[in-house]
């Protein structure tokens, strides 16, 4: 276990009962209560480099929400939760308003990250005793932290308020989708000055400058989006083209020829991996790695059972991949090897893949030890192939070369068995609408279960043709199974509104100056013209 996973592990179980009791009720003004205060800041170098870790909790403990908010909303997945229970359920039928627990929760979990990244980016800048280069770079960890953190705000909200001082007394309010996106960028770029990797093993699972560089192409193509920009030779996406191509020059990152080795337990920090959430057994409890994508992947065990949480598989979906593509059986898992009866279990409804520990199938739901992917090189060249694609109103070389690599990983398999050339599968000769929708194939095909594709439905503007499309072309009648009934449910419930989640009541309560979104709680500001499909 590495040194940034053993002090994080200390501070643990105080920072998990704080967030679970308080977060909900954190006003955004508020000292963060699991931080270091500048009475009992480090005054030593060695003691310092523990000042940022606290930060890094949020993070896991987005790996045990982040999935109900950005999966359960979309035309592949539904809850599996009995219907008493109201959160999953709510999210997976657009039958949820600014009340529900899990979204005061999330925005809870995320503003406490912003505000113990603040407060440690203030106490080390005031520091006098803390020497560069250490200062510097233990600064820019938090600033790359809180462009994270407020990226999924931002996304998930639209405005929201920028804070970036522990303890500010200025007005709380929702600041401009520009205000947030361009200081995003600026914590971004400071982080650009973070290592290319760290000398110490025992300092695996920080964030780098290949990280900072992902990310950044990442932010500036969905900047340009969700701002509904002219693309063509949009300079957001220029930029988000040219930091992919950072990525790619600093020939740090490779595809890893076998894909599921991404969420291997047992090779962590492998070379696709930009960024992840680090999770190990113990970390949060006796046993327990904290990752509740795992739980909700295998909590049946091998049982026919319907998943407690999560649902995979709403339009039988697995049945119409190509057998080809290895990511198929990297992602869903309708047939796992069952150590209790020594044969080959045949699930009903596929579970997700990429959560089963297979080296311990039959504790990986408890144990929860897989680390998430957050960026991963994959993604940096579906993002470059897409944002050439827009800027230029077609595919260019560069863009079929980017997307190319992922589609040669994956059938490197089958190309390998049959003794095809190694460009088989390529993409060519497409125009721009059918490149345009191959890169939207490919990033479901690539990221399903990664927290992002509800995300990529809304920057798209196409998240309610592809919700309620699914809906009316399901493959067994509704009511026959209950992923069918939800995605039904969803569809005849769509409305624009679900574009952006609601602000929590509770904080429009104890903060009045804040405005709620379209379509929640009376809200009648519409921002949704006829791009929004």
């Amino acid at each position: 276990m590495n040194n940034l996973k053993i002090k994080i592990m200390k501070k643990i179980f105080i920072i998990i009962s704080i967030t679970i009791g308080l977060i909900s009720c954190v006003k955004l003004t508020e000292v963060p209560k699991s931080s270091l205060t500048t009475a009992n800041f480090p005054l030593t170098n060695n003691d310092a480099i523990a000042a940022p870790n606290g930060v890094y909790v949020q993070n896991y403990i987005l790996s045990s929400t982040l999935d109900y908010m950005s999966e359960l909303n979309t035309d592949i997945t539904a809850s599996g939760e009995d219907s008493r229970s109201s959160d999953g359920p709510a999210l997976s039928t657009l039958a949820y308003d600014e009340n529900l627990s899990t979204i005061a929760y999330l925005w809870g979990v995320l503003y406490q990250g912003i505000g113990d990244a603040n407060l440690n980016i203030d106490n080390l800048t005031a520091s006098t005793t803390i020497t560069d280069p250490l200062r510097t770079r233990l600064i820019n960890e938090s600033k790359f932290l809180r462009a994270v953190y407020y990226f999924y705000t931002v996304q998930f909200w639209g405005e929201v308020p920028l804070v970036l001082h522990y303890g500010s007394t200025a007005p709380i309010k929702r600041d401009s989708l520009n205000k947030v996106y361009s200081q995003i960028v600026k914590d971004l770029k400071d982080a650009t000055g973070l290592p290319l990797s760290y000398t110490e093993s025992t300092d695996q699972g920080r964030p780098t400058k290949g990280s900072a560089y992902g990310l950044l192409s990442k932010v500036y193509l969905t900047w340009a989006q969700v701002n509904g920009e002219n693309l063509q030779n949009n300079p957001k996406l220029q930029n988000s083209v040219a930091y992919a191509d950072s990525v790619i020059s600093l020939g740090t990152y490779i595809l890893q020829p076998d894909f599921l080795a991404n969420w291997s337990t047992e090779k962590r920090y492998g070379p696709e991996i930009l960024f992840e959430a680090d999770h190990l057994a113990n970390q949060f409890a006796p046993d327990d790695g904290f990752n509740h994508l795992c739980h909700c992947a295998f909590v049946t065990g091998f049982s026919q059972e319907t998943p407690h949480l999560i649902i995979t598989d709403t339009i039988q979906y697995f049945d119409s991949w190509d057998g080809r593509d290895q990511r198929r059986a990297g992602t869903y898992a309708k047939y796992l090897y069952n150590p209790t009866t020594n044969s080959v279990f045949t699930f009903n409804y596929p579970r997700y893949r990429k959560y089963i520990d297979t080296t311990n199938i039959l504790t990986s739901a408890t144990t929860r030890q897989i680390d998430r992917t957050y960026l991963r090189y994959a993604e940096v060249l579906l993002i470059k192939a897409e944002a050439s694609n827009e800027l230029n109103q077609g595919p260019n070389s560069d863009a079929y070369s980017a997307v190319n690599q992922i589609r040669e990983r994956a059938y490197g398999p089958y190309i390998t068995a049959h003794s095809l050339p190694a460009n088989a599968f390529d993409y060519s000769g497409l125009s721009y609408t059918q490149f345009r929708d191959s890169i939207r194939k490919e990033r479901l095909h690539e990221l399903t279960y990664e927290q992002i594709r509800w995300f990529d439905l809304v920057r798209w503007r196409i998240l309610g043709t592809t919700i309620t499309t699914a809906a009316a072309n399901t493959l067994t009648p509704a009511g026959e199974n209950p992923p069918n009934a939800q995605l039904v449910t969803k569809g005849k419930n769509y409305n624009v509104r679900y574009y952006r989640y609601p602000i929590p009541q509770y904080e429009i309560n104890i903060t009045p100056t804040l405005w709620q979104n379209y379509g929640y709680n009376g809200s009648t500001s519409h921002p949704y013209d006829a791009t929004y499909k």
